[in-house]
Order: C-alpha cells, then structure tokens, then sequence
C-alpha cells in the first residue's frame, strides 16, 4: 500500500509547491490544472494536492508523465507537521509575490524546512523560483527588483526563475512547460 509520502513511481514526480501564505500557491495551480482563476481560495490547512499531466516532449514514450504536486500551507504554524511530507520530493517550487519584497525574503525560512528535511541542495531534487501575481507589477511603483530577484537567486544558488500571473494566465504553461522538461527529460 502507498503512503501519502511515497506517493511517485516511474510515471510521477512529487513536486512541492511552497511560500508564504496569500502569494497565490493554489491560485496558481488552479490555472495551470483547470485553466480558471480562482480569485477566493480558502487558506491551505497543511498540504492540499494536485496532480497534472505532464507533456510527453520525446516520441516513442509510452507513459503519459505526472507531476504529484502537493501545496503546502503559507502560515508558519501549519510548518510543524510539513517536515514529513518532504520524503520522496523530486522537485520544489518556492513562490513569492512580486509586487510584496517580504515574501521573497520570507523564501528563507522555506529552504530552512528544506535543510532540515534534508531535501536542499540535493542533485537529485530540482529547484524552480517564482513570482506571482506579475498582472500587477506594472501598476506598482514597490514591484520587486530584477536586481534583487538576482541577488536572491545567488544567494540560495537557484538557477530557474519564472514570473507568472494566475489572473491573464502569463507565464503559467511556460513554467509548467520547463518543470516537465526539467523533471522528466
């Protein structure tokens, strides 16, 4: 029988999708899965659960790819209990919100859970950085940096960055696009 923390085989990855709670983790998964938004979601209690296909970008493959892709709750006191969820992880997308400069620097204590799940750092798990809510960067004087998403990235030695918008649905495919190349090719 599987467990909820061995939850892949040779057809799917787990992925975890982190980041403090409001900088639209689960908005951004209804895009990508449903193609909706979803302008009220209700606050993530623990671990919530997606799964997507994956696209199959090799002829000859016989197995449709997914990624297992659980979102964790934003709100520090839901962390306790995430520590053992990290097993079995292959890939992590640690989000921000563009226009709120506090999420990015709140990404710290993400990847502190993830040393301490023993997951950052390792060759075998991918790591994919990115901003939301890019629909009102435009309209905001406050808007994060490139400079300061680049300090970021060296500074914790992430080496993917995409913006997104769950709203106009930018960015969306083009990030799921290159996590499925990244994860299964």
């Amino acid at each position: 029988m599987k467990t909820r923390s061995n939850l892949t085989n040779k057809k799917g990855k787990k992925i975890i999708i982190v980041g403090e709670g409001g900088v639209g983790k689960t908005t951004l998964m209804h895009r990508s899965i449903d193609d909706v938004f979803v302008d009220s979601t209700k606050m993530t209690i623990g671990t919530d659960f997606f799964v997507k296909k994956g696209e199959i970008l090799e002829e000859g493959k016989e197995q449709q790819p997914h990624m297992l892709i659980w979102d964790f709750a934003g709100q520090e006191h839901f962390r306790f209990i995430l520590k053992d969820y990290l097993r079995g992880t292959e890939g992590v997308i640690l989000c921000f919100n563009l226009v709120r400069s506090r999420t990015l620097r709140k990404l710290n204590g993400w990847i502190d859970l993830l040393k301490e799940g023993g997951i950052w750092g390792s060759e075998e798990v991918k790591f994919f950085l990115v901003g939301t809510k890019n629909d009102l960067v435009p309209k905001n004087p406050e808007a994060i940096s490139k400079k300061m998403i680049k300090k970021f990235m060296n500074e914790v030695n992430i080496k993917h960055f995409y913006k997104t918008s769950a709203l106009d649905s930018s960015g969306v495919n083009e990030l799921f696009t290159e996590i499925n190349k990244f994860m299964f090719y």
